[in-house]
């Protein structure tokens, strides 16, 4: 899990978080969507076996993102979680989370948030 601590902002909505990100993100063939999942607001697709799932989380003094990686696949999470997982999704998982931790702490993602 990696987490990014933002500039303070508290006008950033999970809608304009997703909008920065598809903006950035869905032209590299990313997909970007609301997430069902629990303890999710965002989720960033690479391929059914890689994605992360993002939570926006604004407190008095701070704005920071939660960021995991997953498998987005129901098929995928069903039948290979466990030392498969471990051993080869991990690894793409925080290549992935860290691709992402680096957009949003650049100053285009922080620009293009407060607009």
């Amino acid at each position: 899990m990696a987490k990014a601590i933002l500039k303070h902002n508290p006008s950033l909505t999970k809608e304009k978080l997703k909008t920065v990100l598809s903006t950035h993100f869905s032209p590299i063939g990313y997909e970007v969507d609301y997430s069902s999942l629990i303890g999710a607001d965002i989720y960033i697709k690479k391929s059914g076996w890689t994605g992360v799932a993002i939570k926006l989380k604004q407190e008095s003094d701070a704005t920071f993102l939660r960021i995991n990686g997953y498998a987005p696949s129901v098929a995928v999470r069903l039948l290979i979680y466990g030392i498969i997982t471990i051993f080869f999704l991990l690894p793409k998982w925080r290549a992935l989370e860290k691709e992402v931790k680096d957009f949003v702490t650049s100053e285009q993602f922080i620009t293009d948030s407060m607009k």
